[in-house]
């Protein structure tokens, strides 16, 4: 009896072990996968030529006429598993207002992909101010390369020319770390590129002057929320310690560590018992 109870410590002893050495192993691997290299996020004025997993060229102007509807693209250039992304476009609303958009682009080109758009504003939107945010809660890691991360259509409601600009940008990789972050508030840092949308007249044929779109209302205290919020891990948002891309349960597997370990120290006492009254 008392070589059986031995025998059953050691099991839990080693079992408990090997959970942590794969705790371990698996917090480790999560550090090491968020290192990213060089990437930029911009915005295409003529989409044409891109697709959700490549790009064409990229234009920095577009001409349209009044009451026109006409699509831009969000892109993203080199990154290296993304798995959730945020930005908020800046624009004059007097000039276009945002109609419809698609992100089932580049952060659905992985099989097993699920999006959950996460976006704070309702289409159309034209107060000058739109947040975008979209994570892939889905068991395929975290996509690789340059493509499309949303197709916005807009509609030309005025005479004039507004900028497009992004700010807030946010994106995310499988373990749910900030992607080109340097300052450490989230954010990416990388390099953003803005475009030029002209109605009723064309493109300027030189360089593009300066165009700042005017301020937007203010939205009431937590109406929408910031960038750092909204990919926030949560019920519905990207997937963290709990669950890595790998679909391994990180926080069970512990707990199932520490279990192992006071059923071994509980085994270790009864053999302890009943070696005393054998003895």
């Amino acid at each position: 009896m008392a070589r059986l109870l031995f025998t059953a410590l050691a099991s839990s002893l080693w079992f408990g072990l090997i959970l942590l050495a794969i705790v371990a192993i698996g917090e480790q691997s999560t550090v090491g996968e968020a290192a990213q290299g060089q990437i930029a996020v911009g915005i295409d004025a003529d989409p044409a030529g891109n697709s959700a997993t490549s790009l064409g060229s990229i234009d920095p102007c577009m001409s349209v006429t009044s009451g026109q509807t006409f699509d831009v693209d969000l892109f993203l250039r080199d990154v290296t598993d993304l798995s959730g992304w945020q930005a908020m476009l800046i624009y004059d609303g007097s000039i276009v207002n945002i109609v419809s958009k698609e992100t089932e682009l580049l952060l659905a080109a992985n099989d097993g992909s699920n999006l959950v758009d996460l976006s704070p504003d309702p289409l159309p939107d034209g107060d000058g101010v739109y947040t975008v945010a979209v994570a892939d809660l889905g068991e395929s890691p975290g996509e690789d390369g340059s493509g499309i991360l949303a197709r916005l259509t807009l509609q030309a409601v005025g005479p004039g020319a507004t900028a497009l600009d992004l700010t807030g940008t946010l994106l995310a990789d499988s373990a749910g770390q900030p992607i080109g972050d340097t300052n450490g508030d989230q954010l990416f840092d990388g390099p953003i590129s803005g475009a030029q949308i002209w109605v009723d007249q064309p493109c300027p044929s030189g360089p593009l002057p300066t165009l700042t779109p005017p301020a937007a209302t203010p939205l009431a205290p937590g109406a929408s929320p910031t960038a750092a919020e909204t990919l926030t891990p949560g019920p519905e948002a990207l997937p963290t310690d709990g669950e890595e891309d790998d679909g391994f349960p990180w926080p069970i597997a512990s707990g199932a560590a520490v279990g192992a370990a006071l059923v071994a120290v509980l085994l270790g006492f009864v053999c302890w018992r009943l070696l005393r009254r054998t003895g």
